[in-house]
């Protein structure tokens, strides 16, 4: 009977929510298509159908923690499934231009940081493991922007990139006898930059990130580099020297060594790393409230600070619970994907 009614009311709200969404469509004079909403309300479905069962679990397993862990998970599929069926069909119908510029914003600033930064660490960490004259003092050097308050490096890099035109940045550029730049009061893309400076005209898919938004990956890169250097020294570390000098006695160069032994040897240290760099660069949130600018026009807003403005500025609280499970969907995608494409290559000796 509890069943029953629990799926009459499911099937009614599901029902009553589809009737707003075409609603919204008509009154927009925006018409939606049927095949993203039904996939979100199907998905809703099918955690509500998943608390179910664990909820039912629970109660053949004696174990009071076990019992609570379960509960607990059951309510949260229960609540996502909620979620998935009232929010998320809503932000399809709207069609919120935020949202989609804000995930946008989010895969250009993984894109332009992740392999810039893991490269750059891997190259100073084999140069630093050289035992080279003054090594010891490079690695503090290079690890300090990682212990600096994230605040601080912030305001600096304000400082450094400020759109006056006495600006360090902007002076430097003005002595290569280049024209200062707005840099984080800046919307237009780097490539339409670059175009424009050439009197090329740009597509639209092609302006690339905004010139705002560059100054923050290269804040972002400047920071984590030292920290993934510090791992990438442990890895090296854990490399044998039998190995390398087996290397060298059957003739291989150092080019030869570090592709063919030391950086599949890194494989492990790769795979962590550049897995909590994709995490890092979607959830981030501080460094990037502090570069935000209004002239940017939005164009530095990753989907962690769209998700924050519809909560604490828009007022719109289911609204903005649903993004942040959709931000935790993209991201536990990413990490899966991760998973079954770069750890199957993780070798571990």
């Amino acid at each position: 009977f509890t069943s029953f009614v629990a799926g009459v009311a499911i099937f009614w709200f599901t029902y009553t929510e589809i009737v707003k969404i075409y609603q919204t469509s008509i009154e927009s004079g925006d018409p939606i298509s049927l095949v993203p909403s039904l996939i979100t309300i199907i998905l809703g479905l099918g955690l509500l159908f998943g608390g179910f069962k664990v909820w039912q679990s629970a109660s053949k397993n004696p174990e009071k923690k076990s019992f609570w862990l379960k509960i607990l998970a059951a309510f949260f599929l229960l609540v996502a499934g909620w979620i998935l069926i009232g929010e998320i069909p809503q932000m399809v119908a709207t069609g919120d231009e935020d949202v989609w510029q804000g995930l946008k914003v989010t895969v250009f600033f993984a894109m332009f940081t992740i392999p810039f930064q893991l490269g750059i660490s891997l190259f100073l960490s084999v140069l630093l493991f050289q035992k080279l004259k003054g090594s010891n003092i490079l690695r503090i050097v290079y690890f300090l922007p990682y212990v600096t308050p994230a605040i601080a490096s912030a305001t600096v890099f304000k400082q450094l990139f400020s759109n006056r035109e006495s600006s360090p940045v902007n002076m430097f550029l003005k002595f290569l006898g280049m024209e200062p730049q707005a840099w984080l009061h800046e919307s237009k893309g780097v490539i339409q930059i670059l175009f424009e400076s050439f009197g090329w005209e740009t597509q639209q898919w092609l302006i690339g990130p905004s010139l705002a938004l560059v100054v923050i990956i290269i804040h972002n890169i400047w920071t984590y580099v030292g920290y993934d250097t510090v791992i990438y020294m442990a890895g090296l570390s854990n490399i044998s020297n039998d190995l390398l000098d087996a290397g060298e006695v059957d003739g291989a160069s150092k080019w030869e060594l570090f592709k063919y032994i030391i950086f599949p040897l890194l494989s492990p240290t790769t795979y962590f790393l550049s897995l909590m760099a994709i995490m890092g660069t979607f959830k981030t949130f501080n460094t990037i409230w502090m570069f935000r600018e209004t002239l940017s026009l939005g164009t530095v807003d990753t989907f962690s600070v769209t998700v924050f403005l519809e909560f604490y500025e828009k007022l719109r609280y289911g609204y903005s619970t649903a993004l942040a499970f959709v931000l935790f969907a993209i991201i536990l995608s990413l990490t899966y994907i991760n998973n079954r494409t770069q750890g199957k290559r993780v070798f571990y000796g």
